[in-house]
Formats: structure tokens, C-alpha cells, sequence
């Protein structure tokens, strides 16, 4: 199973999933993937699962290695950047005609799906209603307090409230070196002591 998710520079969608168990590998925009070894890492992934399957997160600004980003097609947003999508699709192809390599000469079949904003439209758990009611409230608490140019947050576990220019100073990247395994595509798990509840939250 091939799933194509949001993330054009950053891959914090394909990455946090991937760490809580919803993959087997995932492939970011920070580190470009070799299908070969993506491929040969699957099939071992399906042949180890007693249900026959594996799974692969892809962020949409994912590039093959020695390639360009993929997109859809060339119209561009308000803020000029074209449209992105189709990685899913290519990494299926690759990997039909990659894997009887390492699956004893036999075809094996993907199913490609690209989530898109559908990853939003789950059900909420308790996190996810607490927060936005929190932020909303502390949002609403600065505008009362003629308090503008703020952006609510949740900074070393609390709520808080930083300057909108934290959001644009920078582009936040995920820290290959330290969250992700460049050699079998997926988290690195060890090092938790000290860190944050969400592992990645912390910059």
C-alpha cells in the first residue's frame, strides 16, 4: 500500500505517522529515496507480515534520487508554487516493476491512495478537541487585551503565545540526522529521554 500525504518541504505527515505505527516506511522531502532499496525494504516488510501486506507514507514533495520534485501539473497558488502530486502513482509503478526481484520472480500488486486533506477529516480524539478549544480561548484573550500580532502555541508542553515572525523566520525541517533512519527509510527510535510527548515538537 502506497500513501501519498501532504508535506512539500517538511515531512512531519509522512514521519509522526510512520513513528506511531501506521507504516512500515515512510519517504520525506529532506532526503532523497533510493526505489531500489525502498523496493527490497517493502517486499521484506510483506513477506515478514503474516497478513501479506506493507505500507509506505510519501510525502508529495518526496524526490527520487537524482530527481526533481513531482507535480501535477503547472498552475501555481497564490504564492506561486505549483501544484504538487503524482509521486504516489510513480513510486507504485516503480515498485510492480522492482519487486519480483526480490520476491522470487513473482508480480506483486500496490494499491496507491493519495490522502490529500482526507487526513484531516478523521474523527477527533481528546487532544485534538482540548487543544483548538484552548487556543481559541488564549486567541481570544489576547484580542481582548489588545494584544495583536500573536500567534498561540504550545511551547515545552504549555500553552503560550509567540510573534507571527517565529512562523516565517524559518523553514522547519525535520532533523534527518536525528529523527530519521536514512538507511531503512523510517524513525529513528531511540534517544526519547528528555524529549517532548510528540518526539518532534520541540524546536
Amino acid at each position: 500500500l502506497v500513501i501519498e500525504v501532504m508535506g512539500r518541504y517538511a515531512g512531519y505527515t509522512a514521519l509522526v505517522p510512520a513513528m506511531a505505527g501506521a507504516s512500515d516506511r515512510c519517504v520525506i522531502p529532506e532526503y532523497e529515496f533510493d526505489i531500489e532499496r525502498l523496493t527490497e525494504l517493502l517486499v521484506k516488510d510483506r513477506r515478514d507480515n503474516e497478513s501479506n501486506y506493507s505500507v509506505v507514507l510519501i510525502s508529495e514533495g518526496a524526490m527520487f534520487e537524482g530527481a526533481d520534485m513531482i507535480f501535477s501539473n503547472q498552475e501555481t497558488d497564490a504564492y506561486g508554487h505549483k501544484k504538487l502530486g503524482g509521486i504516489g502513482d510513480m513510486v507504485s509503478a516503480e515498485i510492480v516493476k522492482r519487486a519480483p526481484k526480490y520476491n522470487k520472480g513473482e508480480t506483486i500488486h500496490t494499491i496507491n491512495q493519495r490522502m490529500s486533506y482526507m487526513t484531516r477529516s478523521g474523527q477527533p480524539d481528546a487532544i485534538d478537541s482540548i487543544v483548538p478549544m484552548a487556543y481559541g480561548n488564549l486567541a481570544m484573550d489576547l484580542i481582548m487585551q489588545g494584544n495583536s500580532g500573536r500567534m498561540v502555541c504550545l511551547k515545552n508542553g504549555r500553552y503560550d503565545h509567540v510573534p507571527f515572525e517565529v512562523v516565517t523566520e524559518y523553514e522547519k525541517k525535520i532533523d534527518v540526522e536525528r529523527f530519521y533512519d536514512i538507511e531503512r527509510y523510517r524513525p529513528h527510535y531511540h534517544n526519547c529521554m528528555g524529549m517532548p510527548q510528540f518526539i518532534m515538537t520541540s524546536d
